[in-house]
C-alpha cells in the first residue's frame, strides 16, 4: 500500500537566552494559529508570513516547577510545552511505527535554537527522543498477546566531517564506519544494533550514547554543535496466523547539526573557502530539499544529489522515499538573528513542497528468507560467468561479492533467534547495570569530578571519581583509580590528586596547565566544593565535593559552559582589554558591550585550543583574542561598530596577522582536522598550500588620529601632535601635522586673511595644504625593528585614499609630506565638512614581504598645479552600493534621466522668472507715468501743478528707487542661483562606466538639485514680498493724501 503525502513541517520558537536579553534585543515573531511572521527590524513595515503544519510558541508565558519542568503559566498561556510537542509530532511518529510505515523526525536550525532540547531534553524536561521510546515500550505491554510478538532494536551514531561514529561502540575508528547501499536503500556498516526488552535498558543506552559523544568531544577536539546525531529505532512486528506476517518499521530520530547562515561571498575572504561549507551533510541537504521542492511543483529536475553526502545517503528515505517525515524548525525571536531565522524559514517553506511515498513495509517471512537466497545464488553464478569468459571486471566483482556478504549477514540475522540477541544483549546490559549501580554508590561516598560541555546535553555524562590515597591525571594510567584524560594540552602525568583527611588537594606537574576558577595554579592547591577546574585546554570539569559538603541548596546546573568562559574572559581576556567588565554582565550595560562580551568569551577557549594544537604540531603561531575598535571613532567622532579580531603571530618571523572572527572559526575547523590526521596517522601535511596556520603577510591596521578642519572654515593655520590609538584603546605612535590655508601659488596665507564669518568664502576659491611632518615612539617598529608604516587618509570623499611614503626600520622618523587641495568654488556642504568632520589618519604596518600602498591618483581629479581639486567630490560616496551591477547601473541610468528632467524644469522656472521681472518692469514703467489729480491737497493746501514741483522736494518717496532696490537684491540672489545652475549642468561623473561613481554622482545631483530648488524659491518668494509692501505702502500713502483733514 502507497501512501502519498508532503513532508510535514513545524516551527518553534524558543526563549531568550542570555546573549539576546543581555544586548536587549526585541522579538521579531509572532504566531496565529499555523502562521508564523517574522518582522523586518530596519523595516519595521516589512513583515513576512508563512504557514506550516504546526507552529509551537515557546518564547514566555511559563513557569518552572519544582522539578524543574517549564509548564504554561496559566489556562489562557501560549506557551507550548515538551509534552504538547510530542502529544502532537511523537504520537503521530508512533501511529505510522504501528501501521508499518518508515517514519522519521528531525530538528533543524541554527546552533543554539533549541534543537536539542527538543530531541532529548534537559533535566526534567524530556525530549521527544526518551518520550517515543518510552510511549513505544508502554503500547508494546498493552499489545503483548500469544498472536505476536514485538522486536525492538536501538541504535545510535554520530556524523561529523563526514565520518560515521558508533555511540553505542566502546572503541571508536579513526576513520569512521563505512555506508553501503544494499536492497532497501543507504545503510552503516557493522553499526552495533542492540535489542532492547524494555524502556529502562533503551534509556541506558542512550545515556551510553551521551556519555560516549560528551568523551569524543573533549578528546578530539570536536564540538557536538557541528555534529549530526541519528538515533535509529527498528521496530519490528510478527503477527502469528496461517505464515509468519512481519511488519516492520525503521524510526529515525535525527539532531542535526547547527544550520549557521553562509556568509557572502567577499564579506571575510579567505583563501580557504571550502572552510566555510566544512559541513557538507548541510549544504548536501538544503540541495536535495531544493531539488525535491522543484520537482513537486513541476519543474524539470534530473539529478537529486541524495549521494554527495553521508547524512543525505542515509536519510534519502525521509526525504522523497518511504517514510513518513516530520521536520521541526527551531528558531530565535531576537532581532539580531534576523537573517539567520528568515534563511531557516525560507528553507522551512521549500521543505513542505517534498512529496514522500511511504509504503506499509509488511512481508512474508518465509518468503524473504527464499528471496534473499535466491538472490546469493543468483550473484554467485554472476561472478562465476565473469571468470569463465575471461572478462576483468575487478570493480564489479568486488560489489556482487560485497552484496553476497551483505545478503549472507541479513540471513544469518533473520536465522538468529530472537531469545538469542536478546540473551546477548541482557549479559551487556548486566554488566552496564552493575556499573550504573556502583557508579550511585561512588556518587553518595567520593568527590568527583562532573564535566562540563559547550552542548548542555552532553554536560554532566562524564564523572571522575577521586578515591582516598593518590590518583594521577593524565594520558596514561599506572594504578586502576588513575583518572585518564586524553584532551588538548594533557600530558602523560599532569597531576596528582591527594585525597586524605576529607580533603582533596590538586598538585599540577611540571607546570602542567589547570586553571582552577579561571585562575592558572601552579602549585599545591586545596579544592573546595563547586569549584571550576579546567585541566589542559579544552578539558572542563566541576568538583563536586565530599557528601558532607553537598545540599540541597546547590545548583550545579548554574556552573554551565558559558558560566566558565565568562569566569576565564573576565580573568585572562576581557580584563585586559580594559572596557570596566565586572565578573557578572550587568543589566544596564550598552548592549554593543553585551554583544562583544558574549562574543568574547565564546571565542576564548576556541583560541586556547587552537593555541594547544599548534604547540603540540610545532606550527610556532600563538593566537589572541582582541576587540577591534573599543575606542575608536569615524570621521564625525561616532563610535565605530566593534568587534572581535584575533591576532596571529609568528613566533619564528615575528610576523602578525589579523584575523576577523569569522575567518578564525572557519580556519579552527580546518586545525581541528589537522590534529585529528595527525592523532590517527602520526603526521601531518607539509603542505604551506594547505596549511591553515600559514597566511600570506598582509598589511596591518594599527590605529588610527583625527586632524578636526573647523579651523580651515576660518583660514587659521593648525599645528598639531596628535595620538594615533590603536584597537585596544592606548597609543601606537604620535604624528605631527600642520593644516595651511595658503594662496593659488602655495604660499601659506597669514593673520590678516582669518574671516570672521565662514560663510563669506561661499561661491570663493579655497586652496590649503595638509603636511605630515614627524613620526614618533611607533611601537610596531619598536617591536621589530625590520618592520615599516605608512600613514593614509581621505579628504571629502575623495575615491581614493591618499597615502604617505613608506618608512622602513626607524620608530623615530621625520615624514617631509605635503598634499595641496583645491575647491573652486566652496560650497555650503563643504564649509559643513570642515565645521564637523576631522581626517581620519589611518596608521597602516608594514612587514617583510608585503607590498607597499600606493595612492591611485587615475581616480583623483588633479588642477593644473597638481592640487586635489575637491569639486568633483561626493561625500555620500560611502553609501553602501548594491552589487548586482547590470540592475543597478539600469536604475542609476533612470534616476539620471529623472535628475535630467527636473533641471529641464528648473531652466522652464528661471524663464518664467525672466518674464515675470519683464512684467514688473513694464509695470513699473505704466506706474511712473501714472497723471497726479489737480484736486489733492497736501499739509493744509492746494498741491501745485507738475510745472511747480520741479524746485520742491517730493512728500512721496521715490517709488522707481525702491522697486530698483527690490530688483537690485534679487539680482544679487539669483547670481547665486545662476553659478549654482551652472555648476550642476557642468558637472560630470568621474567615471560613467564605472557604478560607484554614477551612485555618488546621481545622489550629489539629487542633493544638488533640492539645494537649488530652496534657494530659487527662497529669491522669488522674497522679491514677491517686497514689491508686495511697496506696492501697499504706496496704496496707504494715497489713501492718507485724499483723506480729509
Amino acid at each position: 500500500m502507497i501512501n502519498g503525502s508532503s513532508l510535514k513541517v513545524a516551527v518553534r520558537v524558543r526563549p531568550f537566552n542570555q546573549r539576546e536579553k543581555a544586548m536587549r534585543s526585541k522579538c521579531i515573531i509572532s504566531m496565529a494559529g499555523n502562521n508564523c511572521t517574522i518582522l523586518d527590524p530596519k523595516d519595521l513595515q516589512n513583515k513576512r508570513t508563512f504557514t506550516f503544519d504546526y507552529c509551537y510558541w515557546s518564547t514566555d508565558g511559563y513557569i518552572e516547577n519544582d522539578q524543574g519542568v517549564f509548564l504554561p503559566n496559566g489556562p489562557h498561556s501560549r506557551y507550548i510545552s515538551q509534552e504538547h510537542v510530542f502529544n502532537e509530532l511523537g504520537r503521530a511518529v508512533l501511529e505510522n511505527a504501528w501501521n508499518g510505515y518508515n517514519a522519521t523526525i528531525f530538528s533543524y536550525g541554527q546552533t543554539g535554537s533549541g534543537k536539542s532540547y527538543l530531541m532529548t531534553g534537559y533535566g526534567g524536561n524530556k525530549g521527544l527522543v526518551p518520550m517515543i521510546c518510552e510511549a513505544l515500550f508502554q503500547e508494546i505491554k498493552q499489545r503483548q498477546s500469544k498472536d505476536g510478538q514485538f522486536y525492538v532494536y536501538f541504535s545510535m551514531f554520530e556524523i561529523y566531517n563526514e565520518q560515521v561514529q558508533d555511540l553505542l561502540s566502546k572503541v571508536r575508528k579513526p576513520h569512521g564506519l563505512r555506508v553501503r547501499e544494499g536492497r532497501h536503500g543507504f545503510y552503516v556498516e557493522s553499526l552495533k544494533s542492540v535489542p532492547c526488552s524494555n524502556f529502562k535498558q533503551l534509556e541506558a543506552l542512550l545515556d551510553q550514547g551521551i556519555r560516549n559523544r560528551s568523551v569524543a568531544t573533549t578528546n578530539w577536539n570536536t564540538t557536538s554543535s557541528r555534529s549530526h546525531m541519528v538515533i535509529n529505532i527498528h521496530f519490528q512486528q510478527v503477527v502469528f496466523a496461517n505464515q509468519f506476517m512481519t511488519k516492520h518499521s525503521e524510526i529515525n530520530l535525527v539532531d542535526l547539526a547547527g544550520s549557521e547562515r553562509q556568509r557572502s561571498a567577499g564579506t571575510a575572504p579567505d583563501r580557504f573557502n571550502e572552510a566555510r561549507a566544512i559541513n557538507l551533510s548541510l549544504t548536501t541537504l538544503g540541495n536535495v530539499i531544493s531539488s525535491l521542492s522543484d520537482k513537486a511543483v513541476g519543474k524539470r529536475v534530473q539529478y537529486i544529489p541524495y549521494r554527495n553526502s553521508i547524512l543525505t545517503r542515509l536519510l534519502s528515505t525521509a526525504l522523497g522515499g518511504n517514510s513518513k517525515t516530520i521536520m521541526v524548525t527551531m528558531i530565535s525571536p531576537a532581532d539580531i538573528y534576523y537573517d539567520e531565522t528568515m534563511s531557516t524559514l525560507r528553507f522551512a517553506e521549500r521543505a513542505k513542497n517534498v512529496q514522500n511515498r511511504a509504503v506499509i513495509n509488511e512481508s512474508l517471512t518465509e518468503q524473504l528468507l527464499m528471496d534473499l537466497k535466491e538472490d546469493n545464488t543468483g550473484l554467485r553464478a554472476r561472478i562465476a560467468d565473469l571468470e569463465k569468459a575471461g572478462d576483468v571486471h575487478i570493480d564489479e566483482q568486488e560489489v556482487l561479492k560485497k552484496l553476497i556478504v551483505d545478503n549472507e549477514r541479513q540471513l544469518k540475522d533473520m536465522q538468529k533467534s530472537w531469545q538469542q540477541k536478546l540473551e546477548e544483549a541482557r549479559r551487556e546490559w548486566e554488566q552496564q547495570y552493575s556499573c550504573i549501580i556502583k557508579e550511585e554508590q561512588m556518587m553518595a561516598e567520593l568527590p568527583y569530578f562532573l564535566n562540563v560541555n559547550e552542548d548542555p546535553q552532553l554536560s554532566g555524562a562524564v564523572k571522575h571519581f577521586i578515591h582516598h590515597g593518590i590518583t594521577t591525571i593524565g594520558r596514561t594510567a599506572g594504578l586502576q583509580q588513575d583518572i585518564v584524560l586524553k584532551g588538548l594540552g594533557i600530558l602523560d602525568k599532569h597531576a596528582v590528586l591527594t585525597s586524605h583527611d576529607h580533603k582533596v588537594v590538586l598538585e599540577p606537574i611540571n607546570k602542567a596547565r589547570i586553571l582552577i576558577n579561571g585562575v592558572p595554579v601552579l602549585t599545591k592547591h586545596q579544592l573546595q566544593h563547586l569549584d571550576r577546574v579546567i585541566i589542559g585546554s579544552c578539558s572542563f570539569y566541576l568538583y563536586v565535593g565530599f557528601p558532607h559538603e553537598r545540599n540541597d541548596r546547590d545548583k550545579i546546573h548554574k556552573y554551565n559552559y558559558e558560566f566558565f568562559a565568562s569566569e576565564l574572559a573576565s580573568i585572562e581576556g576581557f580584563g585586559k582589554v580594559n572596557v570596566g567588565m565586572g565578573e557578572e554582565l550587568k543589566e544596564n550595560l550598552d548592549p554593543d558591550l553585551a554583544r562583544i562580551f558574549h562574543d568574547f568569551i565564546a571565542i576564548m577557549p576556541m583560541v586556547a585550543q587552537a593555541n594547544q594544537i599548534s604547540e603540540e604540531l610545532n606550527k610556532g603561531v600563538i593566537f589572541e583574542p582582541e576587540v577591534k575598535n573599543l575606542t575608536s571613532t569615524d570621521a564625525k567622532g561616532e563610535g565605530l561598530e566593534k568587534e572581535i579580531i584575533v591576532k596571529v603571530i609568528n613566533k619564528v618571523t615575528k610576523q602578525v596577522e589579523i584575523w576577523p572572527r569569522d575567518k578564525f572559526t572557519d580556519r579552527k575547523l580546518l586545525i581541528e582536522g589537522i590534529y585529528q590526521h595527525f592523532l590517527e596517522n602520526g603526521t601531518i601535511p607539509n603542505m604551506v598550500e594547505q596549511d591553515p596556520f600559514w597566511d600570506s603577510v598582509e598589511i596591518l591596521h594599527l590605529g588610527s588620529a583625527h586632524v578636526w578642519l573647523e579651523t580651515l572654515a576660518y583660514c587659521i593655520a593648525y599645528e598639531d601632535q596628535v595620538e594615533a590609538i590603536n584597537y585596544r584603546g592606548k597609543e601606537e605612535a604620535i604624528i605631527q601635522i600642520r593644516l595651511l590655508p595658503c594662496s593659488p601659488s602655495g604660499n601659506p596665507l597669514g593673520e590678516e586673511s582669518v574671516i570672521v564669518d565662514p560663510d563669506d568664502l561661499l561661491g570663493k576659491r579655497m586652496d590649503f595644504q595638509m603636511q605630515i611632518t614627524l613620526c614618533l615612539g611607533v611601537k610596531w617598529i619598536q617591536g621589530n625593528s625590520s618592520r615599516g608604516v605608512q600613514i593614509g587618509f581621505m579628504m571629502y570623499g575623495l575615491p581614493a585614499m591618499l597615502y604617505t611614503p613608506a618608512v622602513w626600520n626607524n620608530a623615530n622618523f621625520e615624514m617631509d609630506y605635503t598634499m595641496c587641495f583645491m575647491i573652486q568654488h566652496v560650497t555650503a556642504d563643504f564649509l559643513s565638512y570642515l565645521k564637523t568632520h576631522a581626517v581620519v589618519l589611518e596608521l597602516w604596518g608594514l612587514q617583510e614581504g608585503c607590498q607597499e600602498m600606493e595612492t591611485e591618483f587615475a581616480h583623483v581629479a588633479l588642477a593644473g598645479n597638481g592640487s586635489v581639486l575637491l569639486d568633483l567630490c561626493y561625500r555620500n560616496q560611502w553609501t553602501s552600493v548594491p552589487q548586482d551591477s547590470e540592475k543597478c547601473r539600469s536604475k542609476l541610468s533612470e534616476q539620471l534621466k529623472m535628475l535630467e528632467e527636473e533641471i529641464e524644469n528648473l531652466k522652464d522656472a528661471n524663464r518664467s522668472l525672466k518674464s515675470e521681472n519683464i512684467k514688473m518692469q513694464r509695470e513699473l514703467e505704466r506706474l511712473r507715468n501714472l497723471p497726479s489729480s489737480s484736486g489733492l491737497v497736501t499739509n493744509g493746501g492746494p498741491m501745485k501743478s507738475a510745472n511747480d514741483r520741479s524746485d520742491q522736494k517730493s512728500p512721496f518717496p521715490s517709488w522707481d528707487a525702491e522697486f530698483a532696490k527690490a530688483l537690485k537684491t534679487f539680482y544679487f540672489s539669483m547670481i547665486g542661483v545662476r553659478a549654482r545652475l551652472i555648476h550642476l549642468k557642468e558637472v560630470r561623473p568621474l567615471d560613467e562606466g564605472r557604478i560607484l561613481c554614477l551612485r555618488y554622482f546621481a545622489n550629489e545631483r539629487n542633493q544638488l538639485i533640492e539645494e537649488l530648488g530652496e534657494e530659487l524659491e527662497s529669491c522669488v518668494g522674497k522679491l514677491k514680498n517686497d514689491i508686495a509692501k511697496i506696492i501697499k505702502r504706496k496704496k496707504e500713502l494715497q489713501i492718507d493724501a485724499v483723506s480729509p483733514p
